[in-house]
C-alpha cells in the first residue's frame, strides 16, 4: 500500500488497531523457528550450551511445553464451567478463537483500492444525484411574477405584508438584472489573454 502511494499517489487507507493486529499475528505466524533461532545465534544472546542440545533433549522440552498448555487449559475449563451459560466455549475454543478470525491471506493492493475507491458508474450516479437542474433567467421571471401574482390574489388568506412583497419583487428585480447582464454583447478579446 506504501508502494502504491510512493508511486502513484494513491492514498493510503486507514488502518485500525484490529487490522493492525491481525497483520502483526499473520506475519508472525509466517516466521519460522529456524529464522528465530538464527537471529538469537547472530544477536549473541544465547547461552553457549544451546548448541550441545541433542535431539532428545528438544523432544522431551516439546513435551513439556505441550503439557504445560494442557494444563492451562484444564485450568481454563474449570473456570469456563463455574459459569453459568446455556452453550458455553470450550476451553480449547476459547484459546483458539483469534485464530479463527484471522485469515491466512492478505488481500492484493488491487482488491483493497477495488473496495476503496467508488466506480466510474457509482461517481457518475452522484454527479447526478447532487447536480440541481438549471434554470433560465426567462423561467425565474416568469415563476416571480406568478408567485408575486398568487399573493397579491390572495392576499386576505396569506396575509402577506407590503415588506415582504416588496422583498419578492426585489428578487425578481435581481433576476431581471442578472438577465440583462448574461445578454450583454462581449468583445472578441474577451475570451482571448492578451497581455
Amino acid at each position: 500500500m506504501f508502494d502504491n502511494f510512493t508511486d502513484y499517489g494513491i492514498e493510503i487507507s486507514k488502518i485500525d488497531i484490529k487490522k493492525c493486529i491481525k497483520y502483526v499475528s499473520i506475519a508472525w505466524n509466517n516466521v519460522t523457528g529456524t529464522t528465530i533461532a538464527n537471529c538469537w545465534k547472530k544477536a549473541d544472546i544465547l547461552p553457549q550450551y544451546e548448541d550441545e542440545i541433542d535431539e532428545q533433549d528438544r523432544e522431551n522440552r516439546d513435551i513439556q511445553l505441550e503439557l504445560e498448555r494442557l494444563k492451562e487449559i484444564e485450568e481454563v475449563q474449570v473456570l469456563i464451567d463455574k459459569l453459568v451459560f446455556e452453550n458455553p466455549f470450550t476451553a480449547e475454543e476459547f484459546v483458539q478463537f483469534d485464530k479463527s478470525e484471522t485469515t491466512g491471506e492478505m488481500i492484493s493492493d488491487e482488491e483493497i483500492l477495488k473496495a476503496v475507491l467508488p466506480n466510474e458508474q457509482e461517481q457518475e450516479k452522484e454527479r447526478e444525484e447532487d447536480s440541481l437542474p438549471v434554470i433560465s433567467h426567462n423561467e425565474a421571471i416568469e415563476s416571480y411574477d406568478k408567485v408575486i401574482l398568487y399573493l397579491e390574489q390572495r392576499e386576505d388568506v396569506f396575509n402577506v405584508n407590503k415588506e415582504e412583497l416588496k422583498f419578492i419583487k426585489k428578487l425578481k428585480k435581481e433576476a431581471l438584472k442578472q438577465q440583462f447582464f448574461s445578454a450583454r454583447q462581449t468583445n472578441l478579446d474577451n475570451f482571448i489573454n492578451i497581455q
